[in-house]
């Protein structure tokens, strides 16, 4: 339905357009930066971008989007955790645009481009052109190609001049600190500490790396920070040898279309890190009580590999094989990987005691690793790392005093 409605849309605004240009006309337009607040939803939470263009003599007012995507395209699932997910730039009216968001209880900030009618018209035309089923449809990127960054490609594409952002003049300023992705991730994801742990989970140290400022814009609130103190450099033609260089703000008026409804509260306690906590002290207790009795409870690390193992086979197949940015380089994959799940027929046979000198040799690699390509850990993680490791050291410590006891009666 979402997809007849888009296709429909176009056709309608495919007319206007050929009308104008076949009647040679140029109507007056305005066209805007919208910036949408995050929102509880997952894929709302860090924002959104669209620009919005307003026919002043029709009336006719569009919001292009190019964060729109189908649920119900094939595989949908499987492709986005592969990172395959293909983003379509689509076009609404912009009551329905705003409708939307305001259902959501979303804020919606609009900056007006201080732009030239011609370059009004080269930015509708781009916009126009990257519409067309041939060119709608590109492979998003969280990133490094998103709403936002295409959205600001466009913009920059339209200008005649160039637009000067403010931290050109921090880009000298070796002592100024850009921030990592992950820093600016956390700053959004935090209100929700079960995702923001699941994000450093699942991304590893290539997002550790400071941003260039330009990279910072793949956060639509980044971008419009920028856009607020940008100004745009044209060089005006004269009769004199020198052609003179002025600059105008790339933004002439902003204002608040929709205020956000404030509703994430902070959590008092820390619900990943109490929870891996709490499993700590509890298979701590218990394996102190196995010492105590010289036995282990099998069952114990039966249960501990099914969850661990699941997770290992999710974070392995984005290492292995998925397109997202920063999955690839992720170093938990040393730690947490399928082969848990392998181990359990060992397990429950009690034949762990080549396994558990391998799994003592993993978490030497996993420490090494972690702090040698310096990847931010959860502080969550680090409960649920040392309750594996109490598993594997009380099966290599309850092995070796089998080993010792059957020894000792041999002679």
């Amino acid at each position: 339905m979402k997809r007849l409605f888009l296709i429909l849309f176009i056709i309608i605004l495919a007319g206007s357009h050929a009308d104008r240009i076949w009647a040679g006309q140029r109507d007056s337009l305005c066209i805007s930066l919208l910036t949408c607040s995050p929102g509880d939803i997952a894929y709302t939470m860090y924002g959104h971008s669209a620009i919005r263009v307003h026919n002043l003599t029709t009336n006719k007012d569009v919001v292009f989007n190019y964060g729109m995507f189908n649920f119900d395209e094939d595989n949908f699932v499987y492709k986005f955790v592969k990172g395959e997910t293909d983003y379509i730039l689509g076009a609404e009216p912009a009551d329905y645009f705003f409708g939307r968001y305001r259902e959501k209880g979303m804020g919606i900030e609009e900056q007006i481009l201080n732009f030239t009618q011609d370059e009004y018209w080269q930015l509708y035309d781009i916009l126009w052109v990257n519409i067309q089923p041939r060119n709608r449809t590109y492979r998003y990127n969280w990133l490094y190609d998103n709403c936002t960054t295409r959205a600001r490609d466009a913009i920059e594409r339209a200008v005649n001049g160039r637009i000067v952002y403010g931290y050109t003049l921090l880009d000298n300023d070796s002592d100024t600190a850009t921030p990592s992705a992950r820093q600016m991730l956390h700053g959004f994801a935090s209100a929700d500490r079960w995702v923001e742990f699941g994000q450093n989970l699942l991304l590893g140290y290539e997002i550790d790396q400071p941003l260039t400022y330009r990279q910072t814009m793949f956060l639509p609130s980044m971008f419009q920070q920028y856009a607020s103190s940008a100004v745009i450099e044209r060089t005006q033609i004269s009769d004199s040898t020198a052609n003179a260089t002025y600059v105008v703000p790339l933004i002439s008026a902003a204002h608040e279309v929709l205020k956000p409804e404030t509703s994430n509260i902070h959590a008092p306690i820390d619900p990943p890190f109490t929870c891996f906590l709490l499993l700590f002290v509890a298979i701590t207790l218990l394996s102190i009580f196995e010492i105590r009795r010289n036995k282990t409870f099998k069952w114990v690390d039966v249960i501990m590999c099914v969850p661990v193992g699941l997770a290992g086979l999710l974070i392995s197949f984005l290492y292995f094989c998925s397109e997202h940015a920063g999955v690839s380089t992720n170093m938990l994959v040393i730690l947490f990987n399928p082969l848990p799940l392998i181990w359990i027929p060992f397990v429950v046979r009690r034949h762990v005691t080549f396994i558990s000198y391998v799994i003592l040799a993993e978490f030497i690699l996993f420490f090494l690793a972690i702090f040698t390509v310096r990847q931010h850990v959860d502080f969550a993680i680090w409960p649920l790392v040392s309750t594996l490791l109490v598993r594997v050291l009380v099966n290599i410590w309850l092995n070796r005093q089998k080993y010792l006891t059957l020894h000792s009666r041999q002679h």
